[in-house]
């Protein structure tokens, strides 16, 4: 994944664990709530699937705080 901040390609926690493929479906086709179908990750963690930005920092920044 490449942030929309600071164009680093980074591989989100999430996508490196072995049931991520069948929870990604779950949210991402068949409607789940993320927050559901991954309730053990952090806030950071699932925005990063959802907005692809890679850390705090450059959430920070691209929101401008």
């Amino acid at each position: 994944m490449i942030c929309p901040n600071c164009e680093r390609n980074y591989t989100p926690d999430l996508l490196a664990r072995e049931d991520y493929d069948g929870k990604f479906a779950a949210w991402r086709f068949e409607g789940h709530l993320i927050q559901d179908v991954w309730p053990d990750a952090t806030p950071i963690q699932r925005e990063q699937l959802q907005t692809g930005i890679c850390s705090d920092r450059c959430w920070d920044e691209y929101l401008g705080g």
